[in-house]
């Protein structure tokens, strides 16, 4: 089953039933999504240990795990919180960049990602239907994210009584 809806913009949490170590108890910001073209994700919640510099070092940004493509490939991207109106703004960095590359109004939110999620047309829109995903709006607390390592369960819990229970889960209940 396809959606007709575009899911530009919009914060994708994973099932506590999806398994797929790639994506398991992660939340990821779509940038784009086109039912022709598929659709590229970022995780938000899985930081690296290294900040990274652009180019000529002026500024160091928190390197974050962004997903299974092109893992050895960097994007630098801002993602704001705006109150009026109410938004993400996204705003991706290529090439060699500098701090004079950067405006100074995207210096805000400015985080690298190592890879990212991709799917290809359809693709998205299956997993969806297989609740694989939870489609959620964005939301300060989600963009801003200051707690990485429990963003997924905090969401979960907040969720209703059985999401609340698999927040707690262990990765492998079967050993309990």
């Amino acid at each position: 089953m396809e959606s007709e809806e575009n899911l530009t913009g919009s914060i994708l949490i994973a099932h506590p039933m999806l398994r797929d170590p790639n994506f398991r108890r992660t939340i990821l910001f779509l940038p784009t999504h086109d039912e022709t073209q598929g659709a590229t994700g970022l995780v938000l919640n899985r930081p690296l240990t290294e900040r990274i510099s652009p180019a000529d070092g002026s500024i160091e940004v928190p390197l974050f795990y962004g997903g299974p493509v092109q893992p050895a490939q960097i994007l630098l991207a801002s993602l704001q919180w705006r109150e009026s109106p109410t938004m993400v703004a996204f705003r991706a960095f290529a090439g060699k960049l500098t701090d004079d590359g950067i405006a100074p109004q995207w210096r805000s939110g400015l985080r690298a990602f190592a890879g990212y999620a991709g799917w290809e047309q359809g693709q998205l829109e299956a997993e969806v239907a297989e609740k694989a995903w939870i489609v959620a709006p964005p939301t300060r607390a989600l963009i801003e994210m200051t707690n990485t390592h429990n963003a997924w369960a905090t969401f979960m819990r907040q969720s209703g009584p059985f999401f609340e229970l698999m927040a707690d889960e262990p990765d492998e209940p079967w050993r309990n």
